[in-house]
């Protein structure tokens, strides 16, 4: 499970990223759409990008802005960047090696963020939460979303974000699984 979904590696994690390319492409575009993104110059961030589904949905929608996905793992970048190499190439796409606790990124850097299937993986979701809002802007919202396969949300999940400082969570359920949407407070 671990080399497959968690940190895709080696022959499974292949396997694994094969089967999340076949089935996250309605819970991608949804946590996108979710999510409200207006400004076509916004700066969004991915994280545990898999691969590279929802940064496709993004990029979509933001034809002058960049989409940053961060993902330890090796397996997941080459099949993002072959799934995004003309976006990669335009300048729009930037893919990073790292985690949800550790953003290579500055503070405020970014207008929102999304991941899918991977908070309940975090080995310190709170720590992981924290280290989002850090980097992201005053008001910027997020998604965090589960389609069935991986199990659905962790119980606790509202808590979790309000106690990382989020502010107007709303948590919703379609068939493509669960979703909850949050907002970096504007004061902080």
């Amino acid at each position: 499970m671990y080399d497959m979904f968690v940190r895709p590696s080696g022959a499974a994690g292949e396997e694994g990223v094969r089967l999340m390319a076949r089935s996250g492409t309605a819970m991608a575009r949804e946590a996108v759409s979710l999510l409200g993104v207006e400004d076509p110059q916004a700066r969004v961030l991915e994280i545990g990008f898999g691969p590279g589904l929802g940064i496709v949905a993004l990029t979509g929608l933001l034809p002058a802005g960049e989409v940053i996905g961060v993902d330890p793992s090796e397996v997941s970048h080459r099949h993002a960047e072959a799934r995004n190499a003309a976006a990669i190439s335009r300048g729009n796409v930037v893919l990073l090696s790292g985690t949800a606790q550790a953003l290579p990124l500055p503070d405020e850097h970014c207008d929102a963020a999304i991941f899918v299937d991977n908070l309940h993986f975090w080995p310190d979701p709170l720590e992981g939460l924290s280290e989002i809002r850090r980097v992201l802007r005053p008001g910027a919202p997020v998604v965090c979303a589960f389609t069935p396969p991986s199990g659905g949300p962790p119980s606790g999940l509202r808590r979790l974000f309000a106690t990382a400082g989020f502010v107007d969570i709303e948590e919703s359920v379609s068939a493509n699984g669960s979703l909850l949407r949050a907002v970096h407070p504007s004061s902080v």
